[in-house]
């Protein structure tokens, strides 16, 4: 039993979020997230590219070389791209038009690229699945956070429901987008910090409570 237990681990959703930790995936949300609803545009098409990306690139045997695997995993994402767009043109229209270019650039992400040889596919498959899973929600949290904030800030809205008047218009732009994300991962950095500090004070008091 004991060797199909699967373990879970939410390094992914937090202390190693793509976005705000490690700083990969980036320029999509800094540029195209301005609002909830391409904020929900960015992730759902993350997630449809990316996560069975992943799954499926699985089953390239490893004995091809890393380099023509990693085409492969690129080439996997470009034929997810097609029924993605198909589905986000039907859902929003107006906005996939507008983010079309940042969803192609989700094609070659480095969740994809890089993190499937260097984490996921050193696990089972089982774990892999999970772990996948909570880096995108990991995403998707980081990519909300951005979208809402600055819908509220540049339009006064709220998935496009009014709620007051504009206060800093200029959150709209990619530079205000740039800082925001840079706090944000400040603000991950800083809690991170202090949980990693807890938990190696609690350890110790443990060890002293040993001896």
């Amino acid at each position: 039993m004991s060797k199909n237990k699967i373990s879970v681990n939410l390094d992914g959703l937090f202390r190693q979020n793509i976005v705000l930790m490690s700083g990969i995936v980036t320029a999509p949300i800094i540029v195209a997230a301005t609002s909830a609803e391409r904020a929900a545009v960015l992730v759902i098409s993350f997630f449809m590219i990316s996560y069975p990306g992943i799954l499926l690139c699985r089953f390239i045997p490893k004995k091809i070389v890393y380099t023509v695997r990693t085409m492969l995993y690129a080439a996997v994402a470009a034929v997810l791209f097609i029924p993605t767009l198909l589905l986000l043109e039907m859902w929003f229209p107006e906005t996939t038009n507008d983010v079309v270019i940042y969803i192609e650039l989700l094609t070659v992400n480095s969740l994809l690229l890089a993190k499937t040889e260097g984490r996921f596919y050193l696990k089972s498959y089982g774990e892999m699945a999970i772990d996948a899973l909570i880096y995108i929600i990991g995403y998707a949290v980081a990519a909300f956070a951005v979208g809402i904030i600055r819908e509220l800030l540049a339009y006064g809205t709220f998935f496009g429901m009014h709620c007051f008047e504009p206060l800093m218009p200029a959150a709209k732009s990619p530079f205000f987008g740039f800082l925001l994300v840079g706090m944000l991962a400040a603000v991950c950095r800083i809690i991170s910090g202090k949980r990693v500090g807890a938990k190696q004070k609690a350890s110790s008091d443990k060890r002293r409570e040993g001896t």
